[in-house]
């Protein structure tokens, strides 16, 4: 069987077309995820060699038509996976800063407060060791007086060695620092845990005055001395002299005038 080119044509013109309404080209897009495309026939073989060479030629337009179509699918899944992305990243950075937000409001509903200002203040001026008072220490002699735990047997020997340290202390050899406070620190630290040996022997209130006195000898060895200045004598003053004092004259009265001698009387 011979076809001429004009039939040929006519033939591909009309394959072509219903190629074209089969796989639904030139007709507007629907959604993004669309059906797939099937192509089919109700025979299993081409009827002639022409046939068969049109149903060739017309698989491979359907094919790359079909190929753009998937691209432009792609081609927009992809640009609506990138929307949703960036959706979610923008909830995502909501959804942060307000947990930060409700975070910072709990805190500062139920959360500690911040331990500063006054509160602060009298907490740190509590820990402070007190500084000695007149009766516990003699800055001008330098002679402490102990309390009564701390004058029993067991501490007399460091007792005795802080007691002189702090009557040698002077200007020169006081301060914190210093050779003298180094060896009373290490020396109270010593009856520090003497006394915590013998914690069992004394009563809670008599353990936690040694401490607190002990902490304020500690201070009180940081001090600096200051250095004596001698007394200086006193300029006394002269005494008035016996010399006799011209008396002023007083206005309106009469100054008395003797009464000159009588030559006659001898």
């Amino acid at each position: 069987m011979k076809l001429n080119l004009t039939q040929l044509s006519n033939r591909t013109a009309a394959l072509f077309f219903a190629v074209a309404a089969s796989t639904n080209i030139g007709v507007a897009q629907g959604p993004a995820i669309a059906t797939p495309i099937n192509n089919w026939s109700f025979m299993d073989h081409s009827s002639t060699i022409a046939e068969g060479a049109l149903r060739g030629q017309a698989s491979v337009m359907s094919a790359a038509g079909e190929l753009a179509y998937l691209d432009s699918l792609a081609s927009i899944n992809y640009q609506e996976a990138y929307r949703r992305a960036i959706d979610n990243s923008v909830a995502y950075t909501k959804a942060y800063y307000e947990k930060r937000e409700l975070r910072a409001e709990f805190y500062e509903k139920y959360g500690r407060k911040p331990f500063v200002g006054e509160a602060r203040k009298k907490v740190v001026e509590f820990y402070q060791p007190k500084k000695l008072t007149a009766d516990q220490f003699n800055a001008q002699t330098g002679q402490l007086t102990w309390p009564h735990i701390l004058r029993q047997s067991q501490y007399a020997p460091i007792k005795v060695e802080i007691d002189s340290l702090f009557e040698s202390r002077k200007f020169e050899n006081s301060g914190d620092g210093s050779v003298t406070q180094l060896k009373l620190s290490q020396l109270i630290k010593s009856m520090a845990a003497l006394l915590r040996e013998n914690i069992d022997a004394m009563s809670a209130e008599q353990y936690i005055n040694a401490q607190e006195y002990l902490r304020s000898v500690d201070a009180e060895s940081k001090n600096t001395v200051l250095p004596k200045v001698a007394n200086q004598t006193e300029t006394s003053t002269p005494a008035p002299t016996n010399e006799t004092a011209t008396s002023p004259t007083l206005p309106n009265a009469s100054v008395p005038v003797a009464a000159p001698s009588d030559p006659a009387k001898g």
